[in-house]
């Protein structure tokens, strides 16, 4: 009885979510820097309890299907909570044609930069070395790279970093072709690939028991989604006037965005390592740098299209560079399938470089 209560009060987060959205279209008086950034800290605070609240459900139901089925919900809840913020910014007018490209490059250089760091940092301090599946995560950077290099690297090469509009669906078309394949791989034909036969699985469901069903998980995921959504939309004319208020950098947006995503499964796939879990949370991490990708991007050239707006795709040349050696750090670090505390330091430094450039 005592999990079952538990479990309720962990949906208070829908209270404050409540509140917020009600509570924000009476903001208007919120003009200078002080009060706007009042405004967006309490929206962002019911944000993050409600993305929170999305993976903790998430988090059951990847526990009762096990790996590699388990991981992929986790990353999909992600991916779906990037790309509905990202759409809503691009439909209420407040997102910079260059936001889809700045949020991609955040997620992927905070994944493979700095958890991964952190990660392997933590888990290396505790046990010295861990394994993992090697084969699984050469699978992850073989589908990565190629669309890393397509969606923002080739653009660099264009006019302004964009593509034309036929190329756009050619773009759209190769990346959901690439996560068919992938996805394929993953669920049919290579499961055991991305599972790590020496890891205790058994730990992963002892963190999360939950009396109730599967069904009632999922509908609660779906309610904790809305209530990001919502307060999101209405949040993001304050957001954006907070930002032109202290002249944040222009790539800030995304940032954040890919930050409030990240952040409860970051925190999961941590607590894996630390449990000696690393291919969960590899799987977690680059299952969610992949789809981040090839579902953000087709999702939004579909929405760009439909509303005649720009998209910038290719990168500036610093970050460019930054990503292309992030890319090939991540192939040394995991060659040998164990990893220590110094491959956790070198994904860290560079992502303390990729945050150099953003502030530059």
């Amino acid at each position: 009885m005592e999990k079952i209560k538990t479990t309720k009060h962990l949906e208070y987060s829908l209270g404050l979510a409540v509140i917020t959205a009600i509570g924000l279209p009476f903001c208007n008086f919120a003009t200078t820097t002080p009060t706007l950034l009042l405004v967006n800290v309490v929206a962002i605070i019911s944000i993050l309890w409600s993305a929170f609240s999305v993976i903790r459900h998430a988090d059951v139901l990847a526990h009762r299907l096990g790996e590699p089925y388990g991981s992929l919900i986790l990353s999909l809840a992600v991916v779906i909570l990037e790309v509905s913020l990202i759409s809503i910014l691009m439909l209420t007018g407040n997102a910079g044609k260059m936001l889809m490209r700045d949020t991609m490059l955040s997620i992927l250089m905070i994944i493979m930069g700095g958890l991964i760091g952190i990660s392997l940092l933590l888990g290396g301090r505790k046990f010295a070395n861990q394994s993992f599946n090697l084969v699984s995560v050469r699978q992850y950077l073989i589908a990565l790279i190629p669309l890393v290099v397509i969606t923002m690297i080739l653009p660099m090469a264009f006019p302004e970093g964009k593509f034309t509009k036929s190329q756009l669906l050619v773009v759209a078309l190769i990346c959901m072709m690439m996560y068919g394949v992938f996805l394929h791989l993953q669920t049919r034909t290579h499961q055991k690939l991305f599972i790590y036969a020496d890891e205790d699985e058994s730990a992963d469901h002892k963190g999360m028991p939950s009396p109730f069903s599967s069904r009632w998980h999922g509908v609660w995921l779906v309610v904790h989604l809305v209530a990001v959504i919502a307060v999101t939309k209405l949040n993001s004319v304050y957001l954006d006037n907070l930002l032109d208020n202290l002249n944040a950098p222009i790539a800030l947006t995304g940032f954040l965005i890919a930050l409030l995503t990240l952040s409860p499964e970051g925190l999961g796939a941590i607590k894996a390592v630390l449990n000696n879990q690393v291919q969960r949370a590899m799987n977690l991490y680059f299952g969610s740098a992949l789809a981040t990708i090839s579902l953000t991007v087709p999702t939004v050239i579909i929405i760009a299209l439909l509303t005649e707006q720009e998209l910038v795709f290719g990168l500036d040349v610093p970050d460019a560079v930054l990503l292309i050696g992030m890319l090939l750090l991540s192939m040394v670090s995991f060659a040998g399938g164990k990893t220590n505390a110094m491959n956790g330091m070198s994904h860290i430094a560079m992502f303390i470089g990729f945050l150099l450039i953003l502030f530059y």
